[in-house]
């Protein structure tokens, strides 16, 4: 679980977003262009939000979170 949980750290520290710098190529652009720079920023950080509590899950509640599994696989089993 900690792998998992380093994993999706990574993610969340590289989930691109656009900022000033980055918006240079577009400065010929009309407002559309920009409102779509704030729809991706705003399911960017949607994202990064939700990265960060499903790493907190893993790394917190990593037991909770197997015996949860474990539980949906015997009740799964024909018997």
């Amino acid at each position: 679980m900690s792998g998992a949980a380093q994993g999706v750290g990574l993610v969340k520290e590289v989930t691109p977003r656009f900022e000033g710098w980055n918006l240079v190529p577009l400065a010929g652009v009309p407002l559309v262009g920009r409102m779509f720079v704030g729809r991706y920023n705003g399911i960017s950080d949607t994202w990064r939000d939700s990265a960060g509590i499903l790493r907190t899950v893993l790394d917190n509640d990593s037991q909770k979170v197997t015996r949860a599994a474990q539980n949906y696989r015997n009740a799964e089993r024909p018997g």
